[in-house]
């Protein structure tokens, strides 16, 4: 039997929180307040995060929702509010360490989990050596934001990011931030139904036109929510290429060395990917637990217009072929 993979969850290792909060580990620009019956985080000064759901922190839920979904492995990152990307460098580099050991000792607690880890990656350098570290450890990757410390990711800044990426195979999971969360956004829930989307195109057309994928062909890029819009506007951008040659790489190119989520809710949207990518570059996803993820994920699959095996490369196969034995 196949089993059954989710690519695509976030969670919240919450000892760690209450560990900054109650004083026992210090984190000079880190500030954790109570709020209600959870926390919020603040960093280097900034505004407060969101209260942190429970839904990030509790794992019985999160297994009984596994249960329910007949899902046998999750592929778990953090939460990106508290990544700390406006962290000091090397005060960064102690937090993104200590926020995926919190997850990996979860993880022990449920083998059904296996951790992307976390890295500073306003310093792409560091961000290189934390890389490097957590694969000899055994990590199969990582899951990053689309830009840090203002610079996006097409920035000759992150070369030795994007090579200590090509060099380890490592995966780096590109999730979108808060870059497209202009005014626009303030209404009608936009932030989390548009903006996040936004954010995710224009990093993935910098990438593509810089030709980072085609370049560090060995880094498996997986990109959330099912490309964004990337794969409906990828002829703009070929016909963009071919009127400014000199400045950008062929984005098609690139565009075949990524892989995607399933988070899209739309079997038709999905079915347009499939068709630019094939059925092996597509993997399940819920974006677990929030509510604008897919929490009936399997569904979307059951709806595709192909074929009963393409399915079970979705839904398990493909996943435990990029990241190892640890989804299987």
């Amino acid at each position: 039997m196949t089993s059954v993979v989710d690519v695509h969850a976030h969670m919240v290792p919450l000892r760690l929180i209450e560990q900054v909060h109650g004083g026992e580990l210090s984190f000079p620009d880190i500030e954790v307040t109570a709020h209600e019956s959870t926390y919020r985080v603040a960093f280097n000064g900034g505004a407060p995060t969101r209260p942190i759901a429970p839904g990030l922190s509790d794992l019985g839920k999160r297994v009984a929702w596994l249960d329910q979904n007949g899902i046998h492995h999750q592929l778990v990152g953090g939460w990106l509010d508290i990544f700390g990307y406006d962290l000091p460098a090397e005060e960064g580099a102690e937090w993104s360490a200590a926020l995926t050991d919190a997850l990996r000792e979860v993880a022990v607690e449920e083998p059904r989990l296996t951790v992307l880890g976390t890295v500073p990656l306003q310093d792409p350098k560091r961000a290189a050596e934390a890389l490097r570290q957590q694969v000899s450890s055994g990590s199969p990757g990582i899951m990053i934001a689309t830009r840090a410390a203002g610079r996006d990711l097409d920035d000759a800044a992150f070369t030795p990011f994007w090579e200590s990426a090509h060099e380890t195979g490592a995966i780096v999971f590109l999730h979108p931030g808060f870059g497209g969360a202009s005014e626009r956004y303030s209404d009608f829930g936009l932030v989390n139904g548009l903006a996040r989307l936004e954010d995710t195109t224009v990093t993935l057309a910098r990438l593509l036109y810089a030709g980072i994928p085609e370049r560090y062909a060995g880094a498996k890029i997986v990109v959330a929510h099912a490309g964004a819009a990337l794969p409906y506007v990828l002829g703009r951008l070929t016909r963009n290429h071919l009127l400014n040659k000199d400045t950008t790489h062929d984005p098609v190119a690139s565009f075949r060395n990524l892989y995607f989520d399933s988070v899209v809710f739309d079997p038709d949207a999905l079915q347009l990917l499939i068709g630019k990518v094939g059925a092996q570059r597509v993997m399940l996803g819920s974006d677990y637990p929030f509510p604008i993820g897919d929490l009936e994920p399997r569904k979307l699959v059951a709806d595709l217009q192909v074929g009963d095996e393409d399915k079970r490369d979705i839904e398990g196969r493909n996943a435990a072929q990029l990241f190892g034995g640890g989804a299987a």
